[in-house]
């Protein structure tokens, strides 16, 4: 490095010649909040040498007329989820043409599903590539571990997970629960304090939390929270102290409403304010881009396009203590650039990677490699079922004569629920639902039990055989969903078979899957091909009465006991405000 900034120094001065030269451009300088006209951007070695508006080339530099217009930085993701359905790679692969060059990705979902080796693996297959990520690496998971299972995470593998220079933060925690009781959680907090002490961010997930709640986990060193869903809801994170990115993506479009906290407070200091998707579904992202898109719709929302790229660039890169790398386009930076035609829709015509050519027009110009498959032998022990499954492990035997009233999960929309009790026929000693138009069953695998946990669930609105997943968040412990035992199983026994994924079975037949061969968590296929598989299931479920827009989704979020009210655990039914298990039912037999 010492060698380079020399080399910087002397470019700069104009002793030696650049590698590149981007002249006649507008620049955004995210920086001062200027576009300043006719400027020229030198860069050597991968860093910005010079900006101004005079630079030298020389007989080898590489000369590129913007011919007017802007070069902005690369765009950076300050909340990605990149170890869920597309893999990193691929993903890479796709955002780069679309201006993306950087991301604090997740890995709370690899982790869960593969334990250290998910994690593992995440940093290994990224670090060459000509993308920046960096890493949240979880610091807790299952987060209610008395109804979820044991801890996953010691404080020294948490210890260990922050030593690598890539980890920058502590994953969203969604067990924030556990902080605010009486009785605070101290191995929770002491894994918080060590991170942070470490210069790790501990990135907050505090949906529904009050203000008083809100200043707690504060002062217990959060840093950030994506999951404002009002303008006031940011403004009060914002008010103390907290890094706010506004989201808006597939798991929730809130943009609309979150815009408010800039266009109705024109006065505002915007620098702790950021944009993010937090995810994107496979199809979203062919549909919409990525970064460049949330730019261009806070635009639409009457964001001026200088704060909304300055939210997708230095303050993010501030955040994570990277604004001296990447997020602006000053001396001694990389060179990660944008030259674009619009700033209101910043989709760019060239793009910049450590001053290398990585995407023209839309395409990308530069090899990344296939992520690693990871087979089902190197599943987190006992997360795969010890025998096939059997029709016989979905059965719910009750005490009852005649009928019997059930509370159940119903599902209000594709991410919130509440309990409902439902009154049911008792055939036989086991709880009959075929008569019932709307509800199936739910089951959990429990890794500890090596048994099947079951359940109720209603709302949906598509009444099908079978469905399986190795999707649940956060554990992705394998799960059933539907009307019928005999179609559970063979979903569940398809879903195993191919690796994990997703399978339908319905009328007697298997309607559609979707392998997710690495980890049971990740697709090895294209995005293409990924979008049109996940599509398909969740069109057969829409024409079967679902109302949602991706009921896949809703589906793998029914075990995740960071959302409200009622999920499916491997204890049972919980009420996560009351912290109550409300249904039980266990199979550990092999009934056929």
């Amino acid at each position: 490095m010492l060698e380079t900034r020399a080399g910087l120094i002397q470019v700069a001065l104009g002793r030696i010649q650049p590698e590149l030269l981007v002249h006649n451009i507008r620049l955004v300088n995210v920086y001062s909040g200027e576009l300043l006209e006719g400027q020229a951007v030198a860069v050597w070695r991968g860093r910005i040498a010079y900006v101004g508006p005079e630079a030298r080339a020389g007989e080898n530099t590489e000369v590129i007329d913007g011919e007017g217009m802007y070069l902005l930085p690369g765009l950076i993701d300050v909340h990605g989820h990149a170890d869920i359905i597309v893999n990193p790679l691929v993903l890479a692969r796709e955002i780069l043409p679309t201006g993306t060059t950087a991301m604090l990705t997740d890995t709370h979902d690899i982790a869960g599903a593969l334990g250290t080796t998910g994690f593992e693996r995440m940093l290994e297959a990224t670090r060459s590539i000509p993308f920046h990520y960096y890493f949240a690496a979880p610091a807790t998971c299952p987060p209610l571990s008395e109804f979820e299972g044991q801890e996953m995470f010691s404080p020294a593998l948490v210890e260990q997970f922050m030593a690598q220079p890539r980890v920058l933060a502590v994953s969203e925690v969604t067990a924030w629960g556990r902080l605010t009781v009486p009785d605070t959680d101290k191995e929770l907090l002491a894994k918080l304090v060590s991170a942070k002490a470490g210069g790790k961010r501990i990135e907050g997930h505090m949906a529904g939390c009050s203000y008083d709640k809100l200043n707690a986990l504060t002062a217990g060193g959060f840093s950030s929270c994506h999951e404002s869903i009002t303008a006031e809801e940011a403004l009060h994170r914002l008010r103390l102290g907290l890094y706010v990115a506004l989201r808006h993506g597939s798991i929730r479009a809130d943009l609309e409403l979150l815009s408010r906290l800039i266009t109705e407070n024109p006065g505002l200091d915007t620098s702790r304010v950021m944009l993010t998707p937090d995810w994107f579904s496979p199809q979203d992202l062919l549909q919409h881009g990525y970064m460049n898109y949330l730019v261009s719709y806070a635009v639409e929302l009457g964001i001026s396009p200088l704060k909304a790229i300055q939210m997708v660039t230095i303050n993010p890169a501030t955040y994570l203590g990277l604004d001296q790398e990447i997020g602006g386009i000053a001396p001694g930076r990389l060179a990660d650039m944008l030259l674009v035609p619009d700033i209101s829709k910043p989709l760019p015509q060239r793009v910049w990677v450590g001053g290398q050519t990585v995407a023209r027009d839309g395409k990308l110009w530069v090899g990344i490699p296939p992520f690693p498959r990871t087979m089902l032998a190197d599943w987190r022990p006992g997360r795969v079922p010890n025998r096939p499954v059997k029709a016989g492990d979905f059965v719910l035997e009750i005490e009852a004569t005649d009928r019997v009233q059930v509370p159940c999960i119903h599902m209000v929309n594709k991410t919130i629920t509440q309990e409902r009790t439902l009154d049911l026929p008792v055939v036989d000693g086991h709880l009959e639902i075929s008569g019932h138009p709307e509800v199936m069953k739910i089951s959990l695998w429990s890794e500890t039990e090596q048994a099947w946990t079951t359940g109720l669930l209603s709302g949906l609105g598509a009444r099908i055989g079978g469905y399986a997943s190795s999707i649940a968040h956060e554990t992705h412990m394998p799960m059933v969903v539907g009307a019928s035992d005999d179609k559970m199983a063979l979903a569940a026994n398809r879903m195993l078979e191919m690796g994990g994924g997703a399978v339908i079975v319905d009328g007697g037949r298997i309607i559609g899957e979707v392998p997710l061969t690495i980890g049971g968590i990740l697709s090895s296929s294209g995005l293409r091909e990924t979008a049109e598989a996940w599509t398909r299931l969740n069109t057969y479920l829409r024409d079967k009465g679902c109302p949602w827009d991706d009921p896949l989704f809703g589906l793998g979020f029914l075990s995740f006991t960071g959302l409200p009210y009622v999920r499916i655990t491997p204890s049972g039914i919980v009420d996560i405000r009351k912290q109550k298990v409300i249904f039980f039912n266990r199979r550990r037999g092999a009934l056929s």
